[in-house]
C-alpha cells in the first residue's frame, strides 16, 4: 500500500473547535483521519513522560518518528487526508520546517482563533472540569511562567497561546495557502464555516448532520465522581480489567465521556474585572493581529 499523506492540516489553536472540525470532516465520505493529534510535527515539547498527566501527555499519544508518522497515512486509496494538531500553531517555530520537509510548502494550513480572552478562560476551565487544577483563574495564570519552565504541556499555557499575531505571521508567510478561520464564525454560521472546511481540504461540499460544538467546558456537580472518572484511584484499577474484557473500547470511552458530560454544569463565567485584566494583556498583540490579517477583530471580538 502507498502512503497517502496530509495535503491540508489545521495547526490549532486549541479550545477554538478543532475538535468540532474533526467530527465533520470524519463524516465526510471523502476525507480520512486516521489521527486528530499526532504531535510529529512538535513532538520535542511533549515532554517525553518526563512529568505526570495530566502535567505532560502519555508518551503513548505521541508519534516521534517519521517512519511512524508516514506509516499512519500508508492507504486510504481515493481519500484526502487532513490532520488536526492543535500545538503546531503554538509550536510554529519547530513544526513549521518540519512540515516543510515531509508534506511540502504546497501543504494547505488551516488556523482556527478565538478571542484570546475566551480562549484563556475555556482552557483554564479545561482542567478545572476534570478536577485536575486547584487553583483559582488569576492564581492558575500567575503560575503559567514556572508551569511552562518546568516542562508542562502547552494546553496550561492559557496566556501565551494566545499571543496569536507572531504565530500567524510565521504560518502565513511560510505557506502560500493559509487560511485563517474563527471561532466566532463557526458559532454564528456552522454550515457556511464548514463550507470553508471543505473548500481548503479540496473536498466537496456535502451535507452533514448538524454541527454541534464539542468538548464543553464547566465544572463538575460532584468533584469526587468527576475525579473516580478522570484519575487513576484503586476503584478503576479493580474494574478495569473486567470492563476491558467485557466492553469494548469506543463503547468505554463514550461512557466515560457521558457520564462526565452528565456531571457537569455551567462554570459561572468569566468576571467582568478578569474579562478587562485580560484584554488589556492582549490589547498590542490583537492590534499585531489585525494588521496582519487586514480585518478588525476588536469588532468581531466585542471589545
Amino acid at each position: 500500500m502507498r502512503e497517502n499523506l496530509p495535503r491540508c492540516l489545521f495547526v490549532g489553536t486549541a479550545k477554538a473547535g478543532t475538535t468540532t472540525i474533526e467530527h465533520a470532516l470524519k463524516a465526510h465520505p471523502q476525507v480520512a483521519i486516521p489521527c486528530k493529534e499526532t504531535f510529529f510535527f512538535d513532538h520535542e515539547h511533549m515532554g517525553q513522560g518526563r512529568l505526570a498527566y495530566p502535567m505532560q501527555r502519555d508518551p503513548g499519544t505521541i508519534v516521534s518518528s517519521e517512519a511512524a508518522y508516514r506509516g499512519l497515512y500508508t492507504g486510504f486509496e481515493g481519500k484526502t487526508t487532513v490532520e488536526i494538531g492543535t500545538g503546531y500553531l503554538y509550536h510554529h517555530a519547530t513544526a513549521i520546517p518540519r512540515i516543510k520537509a515531509v508534506l511540502g510548502a504546497e501543504t494547505r494550513i488551516g488556523i482556527v482563533l478565538r478571542d484570546p480572552v475566551e480562549r484563556a478562560w475555556s482552557s483554564y476551565m479545561h482542567f478545572v472540569k476534570d478536577t485536575h487544577e486547584p487553583l483559582g483563574f488569576r492564581e492558575s495564570i500567575a503560575q503559567e511562567p514556572e508551569r511552562a519552565a518546568q516542562g508542562w504541556d502547552f494546553m496550561w499555557h492559557h496566556i501565551a497561546m494566545g499571543r496569536y499575531a507572531g504565530q500567524v505571521k510565521a504560518y502565513k508567510e511560510a505557506f502560500p495557502h493559509t487560511q485563517v478561520f474563527f471561532f466566532e464564525d463557526l458559532r454564528k454560521d456552522p454550515e457556511g464555516f464548514m463550507q470553508g472546511v471543505f473548500d481548503l481540504a479540496g473536498v466537496e461540499q456535502v451535507a452533514l448532520p448538524p454541527v454541534q460544538a464539542k468538548n464543553r467546558s464547566g465544572q463538575p456537580r460532584f468533584r469526587a465522581l468527576q475525579r473516580l472518572i478522570t484519575t487513576e484511584n484503586p476503584v478503576k484499577g479493580l474494574v478495569r480489567p473486567l470492563l476491558r474484557a467485557l466492553v469494548p473500547e469506543e463503547k468505554r470511552r463514550m461512557a466515560r465521556k457521558y457520564m462526565k458530560e452528565k456531571n457537569m454544569q455551567d462554570g459561572g463565567g468569566l468576571r467582568p474585572e478578569d474579562r478587562a485584566w485580560l484584554r488589556d494583556m492582549y490589547r498590542a498583540d490583537v492590534e499585531q493581529l489585525s494588521t496582519i490579517l487586514s480585518k478588525d477583530l476588536f469588532t468581531l471580538w466585542r471589545w
